[in-house]
């Protein structure tokens, strides 16, 4: 495999060996000594053929994200797509490459690349016809007043890959994919179970897919989140409801998740709703 990179001094073409990159090379042109560019490093920089190493995959992902590019699809990628054919000039570079599904992949072809997209855009959702979805398991009965004076809900539904670590004691229970769209609040009801004696935390938060906070040092620093807490005195298990406002509407894709923060794992969660409510907008009285 042979990685195609320009040197960073002056800018000429240049060829490695993939495996060699790590060692220092010097060029024939300017004299300089230095070390070929990663792909994390140079996105233009590309290797011969339809195949490419781990590495520019990662990068491909870190900067796309690791579901599918294909608008309204949430699986989890199995292969990268050139954005330009390989027949008409394209290469295996970070800059050329997407995330895919194996089924979209399957159907790339030759053609350009925003059309293909193009052929998968669905319409959204009608908010005022738009029915809760349920993402639990097993369905559960919620009153429809909880929700307010509405015009409608859209679905928030399917599961997406959230990556950890998560904070010590923090089991995440679902991620779903968002688009706010019109919504301006994001309700979360669920029913909860606790061991006697035992407390917990449940933590709704929603933020655009591309803009992900890091976990690793706790919810405190982080916007976009809100709480509850519960404690098993008399009663071990309730429902209760979580709901926060989302910003201006945003056509970008979203995610929404919950985590459970408990010592022990006896803390559950068992049936839940998920919506993004668009609420009736309130009128003057005369």
């Amino acid at each position: 495999m042979i990685w195609h990179y320009r040197c960073p001094q002056c800018a000429n073409a240049r060829e490695a060996a993939w495996d060699d990159i790590t060692h220092e090379m010097v060029c024939p042109d300017c004299g300089s000594a230095h070390y070929p560019p990663t792909p994390g490093q140079d996105h233009a920089a590309f290797v011969d053929g339809e195949s490419w190493p781990s590495e520019m995959e990662d990068e491909v992902v870190a900067q796309h994200g690791s579901a599918c590019a294909v608008p309204g699809c949430y699986r989890e990628h199995t292969t990268l797509v050139p954005r330009l054919p390989y027949a008409k000039g394209g290469r295996s570079s970070v800059e050329n490459l997407m995330p895919a599904c194996a089924e979209h992949a399957s159907s790339r072809g030759q053609g350009e690349y925003n059309e293909w997209l193009a052929r998968f855009a669905k319409k959204a959702p009608d908010i005022a016809t738009s029915t809760i979805t349920i993402t639990a398991t097993d369905q559960c009965e919620m009153p429809a007043q909880m929700f307010g004076q509405i015009v409608g809900v859209h679905p928030v539904a399917g599961q997406i890959s959230l990556p950890g670590p998560f904070p010590s004691g923090t089991r995440l229970v679902f991620a779903a994919p968002l688009v706010p769209g019109p919504a301006n609040r994001l309700v979360f009801y669920y029913e909860w179970g606790l061991d006697p004696g035992e407390s917990c935390r449940v933590i709704l938060g929603s933020w655009p897919r591309t803009g992900m906070p890091a976990f690793t040092e706790g919810f405190g620093s982080t916007k976009g989140y809100t709480t509850n807490d519960h404690r098993a005195g008399a009663c071990q298990e309730n429902s209760a409801l979580l709901e926060m406002v989302l910003p201006d509407s945003k056509d970008e894709l979203w995610v929404a998740a919950v985590w459970v923060q408990a010592q022990s794992e006896g803390a559950i969660i068992t049936n839940y709703y998920l919506a993004a409510v668009v609420d009736q907008p309130e009128t003057d009285a005369f």
